[in-house]
């Protein structure tokens, strides 16, 4: 008999921490949920969620506990219409802020039940910030605010806006919360941000290049181009385009979460 040392013995048992790393779009961002769906569907629950402007919003509610399917209800039942109107009229996402809040059960992220980071962008050079504590909520909020269409939000001393300028996938920071295997989606083609052009507060234009998504170890890319990051009526469209992108890479998903097909169902 061959005994096998206690390293090896531990990397059979060792249960890979899988982690997504959400995208920037809008509301290109309901095919988060649909891609979050069909891997729930095949028994894979992520362990830990990194996102960007709307992926930040996907991620903080899965990582407060909600289930893809719970968001889509949620979304269904809660009246956004005057909170929308009242966002726009106001050009800031503050406005919003109550309502996400509630939906996150007003906790810090460190409260959440799963690791989580939001990224958003200092507003005075365009570095990346990542949001690792303070109200779950105001960290989403900052990581959506997009100019000029919203003001920023200010966190401590800095003005911070949407993360899509400095960091739109953020794989590395997935992986920086301890992910073993990261799963990025791009709600827009991935190289469209290997190069972004950021006007600072100070008005000095910088070239930001990402590198963020190169940490993927798959990169899902539903097609989405028929759709605008304003196209809320679509919703339902750009689910299904979300869940149809997973479905077809379910078996390389398997297979780097360190699943099989018979291990697919749930408990």
């Amino acid at each position: 008999m061959r005994w096998l040392p206690m390293s090896e013995l531990f990397s059979f048992s060792k249960k890979k921490k899988i982690g997504v790393a959400l995208g920037s779009g809008g509301a290109k961002g309901m095919a988060h949920l649909g891609i979050l769906q069909a891997m729930w569907e095949n028994g894979i629950d992520a362990d830990i969620y990194a996102g960007t402007s709307a992926g930040s919003i996907v991620g903080a509610m899965c990582a407060r506990g909600y289930s893809p399917a719970d968001i889509v209800e949620l979304l269904k039942r809660l009246q956004y219409g005057s909170t929308a109107l009242a966002t726009v009229l106001s050009g800031s996402l503050e406005s919003a802020l109550p309502l996400l809040d509630d939906a996150l059960g007003g906790v810090d992220i460190g409260e959440l039940s799963k690791p989580f980071c939001a990224v958003a962008t200092d507003s005075a050079d365009g570095s990346e910030v990542l949001l690792k504590e303070g109200n779950a909520a105001r960290a989403v909020l900052a990581s959506s605010s997009i100019p000029p269409m919203f003001k920023g939000i200010r966190i401590g001393e800095r003005l911070l806006v949407d993360g899509a300028f400095s960091n739109a996938i953020p794989a590395d920071a997935a992986r920086a919360l301890g992910a073993d295997v990261v799963i990025g989606v791009a709600l827009s083609p991935a190289l469209s941000y290997e190069e972004v052009e950021f006007v600072c507060s100070s008005g000095e234009t910088r070239t930001i290049r990402q590198k963020g998504f190169l940490q993927a170890d798959l990169l899902l890319e539903p097609d989405l181009s028929a759709f605008r990051t304003t196209d809320i009526l679509y919703a339902s469209q750009i689910y299904d385009a979300g869940y149809d992108c997973a479905m077809s890479h379910m078996q390389q998903i398997l297979h780097l979460c360190g699943r099989t097909a018979a291990q697919r169902n749930r408990g």
